[in-house]
């Protein structure tokens, strides 16, 4: 494919927690469907399927998702066969190169089982802790409602997969203090950031259509702030992400302080491939190579 054949023509690769991965390029959480894979190979420098969970989830009734002028809000509620389920699958999403894994849960408890489950099989590279997700031991406000919540979250995990690279995943919402938290308790990197809280309504039936997280370029100039401010917080690094579509919003995120750049919802409607090879154009163009870009800003 040209796309492909331009992308390789120019230094791509990036360090990330002792890993070299061949593109800065991932697959947000969710936004990568087994049948997609085999157009993501030599696209992405590592694969991050949907989230797991303790147990199986059935997930939201619908509808789940809603288009917006600028991008689209989804409410699919973690809609997953559970940990046992998805680790026996786990070899589908082998393409080469490194697999993530992104876990959430309920309580503390279980995102400590789960990184203890999954940081025993050698296929799993890193582990993403999906921090939005509602904390019922404190009346379903989410993981990221505050440093504190964070800090034990993590804690948690680091102690339960202690040579495992963690990556936590944060809201926008107090995003600063939230990786500050996450950094201070272990984590080995951030991604940053989560969607939107955000809401739809259906005017004709006056009823709420959609609640759920607003995703897409809407969030981009949100989300460049949220990495910008955090890259100059924390010392670990970042895997940004929120609204990028095109390979200059790629660049955009790197400039601002991410290592690995993830691609979300417009895997939906644009082949990767194509913002990869925008993103080799930016780099050859500027003469560098992509592990030159993180924090460039002049």
């Amino acid at each position: 494919m040209v796309v492909r054949e331009r992308a390789t023509e120019v230094d791509l690769t990036v360090e990330l927690c002792g890993m070299t991965l061949n593109t800065p390029l991932v697959p947000a959480s969710g936004t990568l469907a087994k049948e997609a894979l085999g157009e993501a190979e030599g696209v992405y420098g590592a694969i991050l399927p949907k989230t797991t969970t303790p147990r199986a989830r059935a997930g939201n009734p619908p509808p789940r998702v809603a288009e917006t002028p600028a991008g689209m809000v989804n409410s699919i509620g973690l809609q997953n066969p559970g940990v046992e389920r998805f680790m026996e699958d786990l070899d589908a999403f082998d393409l080469g190169v490194p697999i993530f894994v992104s876990v959430a849960g309920e309580t503390v408890r279980d995102f400590a089982d789960l990184c203890e489950r999954v940081a025993g099989d050698d296929r799993v590279a890193a582990i993403e802790l999906n921090l939005s997700c509602p904390n019922v031991e404190h009346g379903g406000l989410t993981f990221c409602a505050g440093p504190a919540a964070v800090e034990e979250v993590v804690g948690a995990c680091r102690a339960a997969a202690p040579t495992k690279p963690l990556f936590a995943k944060l809201t926008h919402e107090g995003v600063v203090g939230n990786a500050r938290a996450a950094e201070g308790a272990g984590a080995d990197a951030l991604t940053v950031m989560n969607t939107i809280p955000a809401l739809t309504i259906d005017a004709k039936k006056r009823s709420i259509l959609v609640r759920g997280g607003l995703s897409g370029p809407a969030v981009k100039p949100v989300a460049l702030k949220a990495v910008y401010d955090v890259a100059r917080t924390v010392e670990v690094p970042i895997l940004g992400g929120g609204g990028v579509t095109s390979g200059v919003d790629v660049a955009e995120f790197m400039l601002a302080g991410a290592t690995v750049v993830q691609v979300g919802t417009a895997s939906f409607v644009r082949d990767p491939a194509e913002i990869l090879a925008e993103f080799s154009d930016y780099l050859r163009e500027a003469g560098t190579a992509a592990a030159n870009l993180t924090g460039a800003l002049e």
